[in-house]
């Protein structure tokens, strides 16, 4: 989807092909001008992925910083991010993001989240460089969108959301094989049940966004065992942990969630955007015998 999108971008600015040059500043004006700066919530650092950011189409420094990112290394730039921080006491401590591209050997900064001309980079007192890195070989889940998901995973999810597909739907098997080439059908027996329905089945045309947030949820894991959130966004633990103690990684996949030394519920999906509030963790259940006296 990211890779599409890109290319839409490029096809509706008539860049020509082979202008390197002019797919990186029509992509680069693009984010700039039709991504909203948006911040995140208080004390807590939400990353978006770089397909739902072509949905919300809102976002702050990080989140532009992974659009812009995805859309020029799915047509074949390098890309590399730069981290700033405005106290030299602390290096550790960093205020913005922003992505660099290479171009005939050179690096060429790429701040969308201001308006100014690309090239443009902001003053920094400690500033990071850190390189992406790169497969010398694509493999299946490179080719869908770099999200890491199997090959025609996005349009199996789309079709679960909204339009539906019909049984024996070829996308159901390329899902199906690659997941059990990774040995995920195993793991998951709901992924696996919810595949046979559909390739049994089909499914009609609905909304059902808990069913495909969680398919999503679990092909991404798939390809990412330590990943466990869902693609639309996620909560991670917040860059500034030394300012804010209280901001916890949150994973929605899971029905309890550790902080520290407490367990947070997993919220309503219309409450992801707002942290919950810490409870105990439930007692664990032994079993006793009923004795009978005679």
């Amino acid at each position: 989807m990211v890779r599409r999108r890109a290319v839409d971008i490029l096809t509706a600015q008539r860049v020509r092909a082979r202008d390197y040059l002019g797919e990186i500043k029509a992509l680069f004006e693009w984010v700039q001008g039709n991504i909203r700066y948006t911040r995140d919530p208080h004390r807590v650092e939400l990353l978006h992925s770089a397909r739902r950011m072509l949905e919300l189409r809102a976002g702050d420094c990080d989140d532009m910083t992974i659009l812009l990112g995805a859309m020029l290394q799915s047509i074949g730039h390098p890309v590399r991010i730069v981290v700033i921080g405005p106290n030299a006491r602390r290096p550790d401590l960093f205020s913005h993001v922003y992505p660099e591209v290479q171009f005939r050997g050179r690096w060429i900064a790429a701040d969308a989240t201001v308006p100014h001309p690309m090239g443009w980079k902001p003053r920094a007192i400690v500033k990071k460089v850190i390189s992406l890195q790169r497969r010398p070989v694509m493999s299946m889940s490179d080719i869908d969108d770099g999200l890491g998901q199997p090959y025609g995973a996005a349009e199996l999810v789309e079709a679960v959301r909204t339009s539906g597909l019909q049984p024996r739907d070829p996308r159901v098997r390329g899902v199906w094989d690659a997941l059990r080439a990774r040995g995920m059908l195993s793991r998951d027996p709901w992924v696996r049940r919810l595949l046979l329905r559909l390739w049994r089945q089909g499914l009609p045309p609905g909304n059902r966004p808990r069913s495909a947030g969680r398919l999503d949820a679990a092909l991404r894991s798939s390809d990412q065992p330590g990943y466990q959130a869902p693609a639309a966004s996620a909560y991670y633990p917040s860059a500034y942990s030394a300012t804010y103690p209280s901001a916890v990684p949150y994973y929605p996949g899971a029905r309890y969630y550790a902080g520290g030394t407490r367990y947070y519920p997993r919220p309503a999906p219309d409450r992801w955007r707002y942290p919950a509030r810490p409870v105990a963790a439930p007692a664990p259940r032994y079993y006793r015998p009923t004795v009978r006296r005679h």
